[in-house]
């Protein structure tokens, strides 16, 4: 029970690391070039949901 509190601490430390990257990353673009980089993250969770439903129906 300890380790999974530990995990989940080490989760959270990492997942704001790689968010303060993430949005360090997009002050240095310009609004066209934030934009184009909010157009990938969303057609990379497209692709991702995609993926999904079809393991999804592929399991039932």
């Amino acid at each position: 029970m300890a380790e999974d509190k530990r995990m989940e601490i080490m989760l959270a430390q990492t997942s704001r690391e790689e968010t303060e990257e993430v949005l360090d990353f997009m002050q240095t673009l310009n609004p066209y070039e934030q934009r184009e980089f909010m157009g990938f993250v969303r057609g990379a969770k497209l692709v991702k949901a995609f993926q999904e439903a079809k393991q999804e129906a592929a399991a039932v």
